[in-house]
């Protein structure tokens, strides 16, 4: 997933790097044009008011050329100038780029609003909507009503009354095991990292695996 992850940064460098350069070229290119049709209008105006004399002429026409020299001696400078910046520039732009695309996809993760049950061959089974609350119990249904019951479940035998419990803050959902028998786990969907869930909760994002007792629970 890390390789997927790192290719589609690249590609989103590079789409923000061609319309930049895309924006300078066409910025220089109009920049360009209007500075000699401006040149051209008034070395025509000078002409036209010395009557187009031989003279006035080629004083003009070395002017013209002038000016060509100097415009293509200005142009390599200015090249070389935007390639300095840009390699300059280009390192904090990708940072910036980069924790762009990461901030969006740490809000993402985030947000979750479903947990699916999931089989022993990884076929959804049933799946909770979360909509607005901000605690979800986990366990099986008795005297005391739990949010997310799992009393039919294969293994339901292994999952205590109030097994586990997820808490929503501002800085996302937090999974926190209330002292049950066979205990919680996690599996992370970023690196596949398993974690046993103790008394201190522990941040879960969409794409998670909960592991109650044995039976698997993905959020998404």
């Amino acid at each position: 997933m890390r390789f997927f992850k790192e290719l589609k940064l690249k590609r989103e460098i590079r789409k923000y790097q061609k319309r930049e350069l895309l924006k300078h070229e066409t910025r220089e290119k109009r920049n360009n044009y209007i500075f000699w049709i401006i040149i051209g209008i008034a070395c025509f105006s000078i002409a036209y008011y010395y009557n187009f004399s031989k003279d006035i002429l080629t004083v003009i026409s070395i002017f013209i050329m002038g000016l060509l020299i100097i415009d293509l001696f200005y142009s390599n400078w200015r090249l070389k100038r935007d390639l300095e910046l840009y390699e300059k520039s280009q390192a904090v732009r990708d940072s910036r780029i980069i924790k762009s695309i990461e901030d969006k996809t740490e809000i993402q993760r985030n947000n979750i609003t479903h947990l699916i049950l999931k089989n022993a061959s990884g076929y959804d089974i049933r799946t909770w909507a979360i909509g607005k609350q901000n605690s979800l119990i986990i366990g099986k249904t008795s005297r005391i009503r739990v949010d997310v019951d799992l009393t039919t479940t294969a293994y339901s035998a292994l999952i205590s009354k109030q097994h586990a419990i997820l808490n929503r803050t501002d800085n996302g959902w937090y999974l926190e095991d209330l002292g049950s028998r066979n205990g919680t786990g996690l599996k992370r969907y970023s690196d596949n990292r398993k974690i046993k869930i103790g008394n201190a909760p522990i941040k879960v994002q969409s794409g998670d695996i909960i592991y109650i007792a044995t039976t698997a629970i993905l959020l998404k």
